[in-house]
């Protein structure tokens, strides 16, 4: 039976799932750029698709959604960085995520984890076709990732899912819903690298018609706060897991990218123009300031040249490769340090630069497409050097590329 023969089966349902829909239309929900950051260095990468949670109902911000709470969650519990990203969207469901997801390259993210929505329970839909869809789209993200990257598919409870709407479930749906949960369990039991979580319950939002009530606010707030800690201390222990494998997918970033791979993301991304934009000129002048150096600059590695994007020292837009730090630094996910140019046993340009720093610039997938950096011509005392704050910059340029790009 179809979704909207189910539903007739239960007009309190109808009636319920008719009113879910007219709230999403009112109902908050982050506008801003879908990903949150954990402080730290080596960061780890998760990247959260699909509806319901993932969608961050509610809240004004990813900050403040599951993005940013699981990414500072999954700091403090590893004591590296994370990186939490989100492919969501209300519109999306199990079986259209195949489409969804496209071409995107999803050999650098550690941990892809599936939310499920509500709209398979409220419409009371088959649990043999909710199975087939899961199991397809599992199947599919495991051949797409790495070899030991791993899948978390989320159930959320109804009461929660549907609280931040100020909508109550039926008795029906609730029911329904639970039987999917287990569906999807078995589903996750039937792969290797696929585990189950079903999200604890929060009881819900109040269910008040003002969205911008304190209550609701607050009760929203706690919400994502608790699953993202349920999260993070599911996916803390498959990540350490991980790195002790030698191709585990952190390793891997660690290698240099194809160069062609990165050139069809910086031809993608369209930042090679004649003017530099005054955002990334503005991060770049924040970090200059930060590491008191005489310049700053935002680079794109080319195939034979470095493009300066924006430089505090105005120089050239072109830079030949055998004069570019840069270069080196988009060969690894970590910063490249050099203390003094011109002492070094590292192969690096002999020029006016004898203290460099830098940090790797990702496209949304995590290609690195050029870094952040400073310099000075000047050796420097490197221990105690800010690096997870020239990560921060770093992050905020990526922010802008996924500002333009969206």
């Amino acid at each position: 039976m179809n979704p909207a023969g189910r539903l007739l089966l239960s007009p309190a349902l109808a009636a319920r799932y008719a009113w879910l829909c007219a709230r999403s239309t009112t109902t908050p929900r982050p506008r801003d750029v879908p990903f949150g950051a954990g402080a730290g260095l080596d960061p780890d990468r998760v990247l959260i698709v699909g509806a319901g949670p993932a969608v961050g109902w509610g809240t004004s911000s990813h900050s403040v959604a599951l993005p940013g709470r699981l990414a500072r969650r999954l700091a403090r519990r590893t004591g590296r960085g994370s990186h939490v990203a989100a492919l969501a969207d209300p519109t999306h469901r199990v079986p259209s995520l195949h489409t969804v997801l496209g071409d995107a390259f999803l050999e650098n993210w550690d941990v892809v984890v599936v939310t499920l929505g509500a709209a398979e329970a409220m419409t009371l839909r088959s649990p043999r076709a909710c199975a087939r869809d899961l199991d397809g789209l599992v199947s599919a993200l495991l051949e797409r990732t790495r070899p030991c990257a791993r899948v978390v598919v989320a159930s959320t409870p109804l009461a929660d899912a549907l609280g931040t709407f100020g909508v109550q479930p039926t008795a029906l749906a609730e029911r329904h819903s639970a039987l999917l949960a287990e569906v999807s369990a078995g589903v996750c039991a039937e792969h290797a690298r696929v585990t189950h979580l079903t999200l604890p319950g929060g009881g819900g939002a109040e269910a008040v018609d003002d969205d911008r009530s304190p209550g609701r606010a607050e009760a929203t707030a706690e919400l994502y706060e608790t699953w993202a800690e349920a999260l993070s201390e599911h996916v803390a222990p498959l990540l350490h897991a991980q790195r002790a494998r030698i191709d585990s997918p952190q390793r891997a970033r660690s290698r240099p990218q194809p160069e062609p791979t990165r050139l069809e993301a910086i031809a993608a991304s369209g930042v090679v123009q004649p003017e530099p934009e005054a955002a990334f000129q503005q991060i770049t002048d924040q970090a200059r300031a930060l590491f008191e150096t005489d310049g700053a600059a935002f680079n794109l590695v080319l195939d034979d040249h470095q493009w300066n994007v924006v430089s505090t020292l105005g120089s050239s837009t072109a830079v030949p490769l055998s004069e570019s730090f840069c270069a080196t630094t988009v060969d690894a996910d970590e910063p490249f340090v050099v203390a003094d140019a011109w002492q070094t046993t590292l192969t690096v340009p002999r020029n006016d630069i004898r203290f460099y720093a830098g940090y790797p610039v990702h496209t949304a997938e995590g290609i690195r497409i050029g870094a952040l950096c400073v310099f000075d011509p000047e050796p420097r005392d490197v221990r105690g050097l800010p690096l997870d704050a020239l990560r921060e910059l770093a992050l905020d340029i990526e922010r802008e590329l996924w500002r333009r790009a969206a």
